[in-house]
């Protein structure tokens, strides 16, 4: 079977052209169905890959009906860049509205009314409007030395939300520093409060003795925390051991005569190899 197709495929066939009067031989041409099929197939590739060529390096798909012209894609990016161009002056124009409102405030005027009417020219209609009860405000909570929005009041806001439960309930009488290199805060507890306790789950890697005679704790924090407890009289915990959030870690000691009144506990708080104000992190 296979060898019958075969010879069907292979058969010589003759395409000749004769005289219809004389019965004369013009021109013949021997084929195959194999060589016919081949001829055919490779007629569609060439179709095809002109066709590509054509669109590819030609004008030709401007000329389809439904198809975008080049015209009109530049068209669409040049609208596109536009009203972004517009969109960013008219921010521009908020911003240093905005601005200037409050250098007036500050400068003791009235600001400006502005007309919401906006052109793509950004211009804006101006009119004085008589001060408000608003201004003063405005003003007297700009001027002022303390409060939230006081320009003198350079003490930054506490950015993050408290993370790590205190190590000691009680009062802090020394804040964290850094330019001063004092990278620890120092905690005064409540009466007859004396143990320290782990901020967070984590690994205790390091109790080492101090040079005034107290010891310290080490305890590595997931998320590259570390918090370093100082000023301990007993250490209640071992490197290597896991400790668990709230686990007392070690006491605080007394001062010689005044046994009501304890150490303070000197607490770091280390971010990445850099330390952190504690009090960013922890409500104490």
């Amino acid at each position: 079977m296979l060898r019958g197709f075969w010879d069907y495929l292979t058969d010589k066939r003759q395409l000749s052209m004769r005289d219809r009067a004389t019965d004369e031989l013009h021109w013949r041409v021997n084929l195959t169905p194999m060589g016919l099929s081949a001829m055919v197939v490779g007629l569609v590739v060439l179709l095809f890959v002109t066709l590509l060529a054509l669109m590819a390096y030609t004008s030709i798909l401007d000329i389809l009906p439904g198809y975008r012209t080049k015209a009109e894609r530049t068209n669409e990016a040049l609208v596109e860049s536009i009203m972004r161009i517009d969109l960013m002056e008219r921010n521009m124009a908020e911003l240093l509205a905005y601005n200037e409102a409050v250098a007036t405030v500050m400068g003791g005027s009235t600001p400006a009314l502005h007309s919401t009417v906006m052109t793509d020219t950004i211009r804006y209609d101006k009119s004085r409007i008589l001060p408000t009860r608003a201004d003063s405000l405005l003003r007297a909570a700009l001027e002022s030395t303390t409060g939230e929005y006081s320009l003198t009041n350079t003490k930054p806001l506490q950015s993050e939300a408290a993370m790590f439960s205190a190590p000691l309930r009680g009062t802090i009488t020394r804040n964290f520093d850094a330019p001063e290199s004092s990278y620890d805060v120092a905690i005064m507890s409540l009466k007859e409060q004396d143990s320290v306790t782990s901020i967070e789950n984590g690994t205790v890697v390091a109790t080492e003795s101090m040079a005034d005679g107290s010891k310290s704790v080490t305890i590595q924090h997931a998320g590259g925390y570390i918090s370093v407890y100082k000023h301990l009289s007993e250490v209640l915990v071992r490197k290597g051991q896991m400790v668990q959030s709230g686990a007392v870690i070690g006491r605080l000691g007394t001062h010689e005569g005044e046994e009501s009144r304890s150490t303070e506990l000197g607490f770091e708080l280390w971010r990445d190899g850099t330390a952190v104000d504690p009090e960013r992190y922890i409500l104490f």
